[in-house]
This record gives C-alpha cells, structure tokens and sequence, in this order.
C-alpha cells in the first residue's frame, strides 16, 4: 500500500473570522492572498497545490510520499516566510481598519497525512479525492493545546520514507496527542509545536523616512468627519476620483493593499502625477504621507496630512516639504509656495466635501 499512498498537506490561516464589514472584509482577503502566494512559493519539496480552501492551501503529491525530516523542513520554511511576510507588512503598513491592524495576529498550522486517492481530471485541472481527504479535514478540528503547529497523522508516521539519518532541528519537540470525534471515535497523531521558530525571524526591512524640512507649508483645516473615516479615504487609491473631482482616473501599479512605498499615477486635467505612499513618521499620530515623484520646480515635494479628532470631527493638517534648486529655485520660491498652497487647499476641501461613508470605502 505505500507505493500507492500520497502526501497530503495543508497549510491553514486562523485569525480573521473577526471582521465581518467594510474595508476589513476586502483587506482581510488581500491580506490571505498575499500570504497563500507567499506559503505557496515557500514550499522546498515542489508539492503539488490541489486548492485554495478558504483561509487554507492543500498541497498533495500524487502516489509519494515524504520523509519526517522533509515535511519538517516543509513546516519550516513556509513558517518563516509567512511570518517574516507578516513582519514586513505591519512594518509598511499604513491603513488603519481592522484587518490591517490586527494581521500581526494571524497564526498557522501544517497538517500532514498521507493516504489513497485519486485524481479527477476537468479539463486541464486535476483534484485529488479519496478518503484521505476527509480524514486530514477531520484532524484540522483537533485539541491540540498551541496555536501554531505542525500535525504528522499516524498513517504518516507509519508510511513515511524511511530515516534519511538527518538530525532533528534543536527547536524539536514532538508531543502525542489524540482526539475524539463523533461516529469514528479516538484518532491519534503527533504534533510539534512551531512557536520556537519566532526566534529566527528577521527583523523587517524599514525604508528611510525622507528629512523633513525647517520651513514647510502648512495649511491647516476642521472637517466635521470622523479623522479614521477620512484616513481610510486618503489611503484606498482606487476611489480618488470618486471624491476628488480634479482627478480623472487612477493607474495602481498593484492590486495589493496600501502600504509604504507603493505608487500610482493620477490622470488630471494638468497631467499625470507619480505618487509613492510614505511611512508614517509619527507613529502617535493619525498620518497619511505621499511623495510626488514627477514634480521638476523643487527637488523632493512630499507632504503629510495629519488627521486629529476634535469634537467637531477632525482637525486636519498638510505639511508639506520640499528642497529648492540651488540658485533659480530660490527666485521661484514665492511662485512655488502659491502653487503648493491652492494644491494643499484643495485637498482639504475635497476631503471636506466628500460624500462617501465608511462602509463604501
């Protein structure tokens, strides 16, 4: 029979089946995308994906199976890339919602079985079937004491390629563990737990945060809206010209959500403006940072809108900085800062008279 069985895995997500509204339903599922795509290009032994179910990615490899020390070092690798993943996010994140904020919390567990099955082919896709299926989908609901994990079923501990005289990791554990289901009784597994592999994660990379200057333009504002409604305005690209009338269309260079360092163009009535999301310098605050990449009359034009609650909704604050050329720049100094000034104004007005609500965001 071992020739015969197959390795299934699966890597599951846990930790969003809090946010049920808004934005959070939408950045929830970028966020689980990203981290699949992330899991799925991790994977060292080149398995097979069969699925994505739910918060969840099957993998099989058809009639093979794999050795302990291979699915360890599969468990391994997938936990670190999504959690360094994780790290690298929450360090250029800028939106506020719910999801984003709690994505840091997200945690993952590996199960791994093998088993008979077979596979159904429609059109060009296979899927693999059988009663080994179930069995692992089973094990997903077990009383295992930790959160993060990785689950060897019996069948697997029996079937597994024999040692390959590879030494366990130190970070190795395994513990014994069983679980009762309804109508099949007491079904034993090992597990160990993946919680000592935090300590290797790298730290994220943080990008620089552009000088500010000692004289920005500052145009200040009170908008009678809630300052997190507005922020998640400011930080959802795909509905500027939905708000601000000045701007024809949007050209994202990602579908993925937000964050430092992501840029697009604005298509306006003067021509395009190249903008790059700038990290949040105070992290106190309720900031929303932009660099204007095109922009030839001064070098580096970046300003921050910073939103404050107020009982009247939101005290609103742009600063906005940037470095004249050498010698010409100084003689348009008084131009340029009219400019920027009618730029600055508009925007808080158009934030100002915005009609989008928070669940439309």
């Amino acid at each position: 029979m071992a020739d015969k069985s197959s390795l299934l895995v699966i890597a599951d997500i846990s930790g969003f089946t809090q946010f049920i509204r808004g934005n959070e339903i939408s950045h929830s599922r970028h966020i689980i995308a990203e981290l699949m795509e992330v899991l799925i290009d991790a994977d060292p032994l080149h398995l097979t994906v069969a699925e994505i179910e739910g918060d969840a990615v099957l993998f099989y490899r058809y009639n093979a199976v794999a050795s302990r020390s291979e699915v360890v070092l599969l468990a391994e690798r997938l936990f670190v890339a999504f959690h360094e993943h994780l790290r690298q996010y929450e360090s250029s994140r800028v939106c506020q919602c719910g999801a984003c904020v709690a994505s840091t919390s997200l945690s993952l567990k590996i199960l791994v079985h093998v088993g008979q099955i077979e596979l159904l082919k429609v059109k060009q896709f296979r899927k693999p079937f059988g009663e080994a299926l179930i069995w692992i989908h089973l094990l997903l609901k077990n009383t295992i004491p930790h959160r993060e994990y990785l689950l060897l079923s019996s069948e697997f501990l029996v079937l597994a390629l024999p040692p390959d005289h590879v030494q366990d990791p130190a970070w190795i554990e395994i513990f014994e563990g069983a679980t009762s289901y309804q109508d099949v009784g007491s079904i034993s597994y090992s597990y160990i737990s993946l919680s000592p592999l935090r300590a290797g994660i790298k730290e994220p990379f943080i990008g620089h945060f552009p000088k500010l200057t000692e004289n920005p333009l500052v145009v200040t504002a009170t908008i009678s809206k809630p300052a997190a409604e507005l922020h998640a305005l400011l930080v959802n690209l795909s509905i500027i010209p939905e708000w601000e009338k000045s701007i024809q269309a949007v050209r994202l260079s990602s579908d993925k959500i937000n964050r430092s360092g992501t840029r697009h163009i604005c298509v306006s009535d003067s021509g395009l403006l190249n903008f790059e999301t700038l990290q949040n310098p105070w992290p106190d605050k309720l900031v929303y940072g932009q660099r204007i990449r095109n922009e030839r009359r001064v070098r580096d034009l970046f300003f921050y809108i910073i939103l404050e609650p107020i009982a009247a909704g939101t005290s609103a604050r742009i600063e906005l900085h940037y470095k004249p050329w050498p010698l010409i720049g100084w003689l348009l100094e008084r131009k340029v800062r009219e400019r920027f000034r009618r730029f600055a104004d508009e925007l808080l007005k158009s934030l100002s008279q915005n009609r989008l609500i928070a669940e439309s965001i």
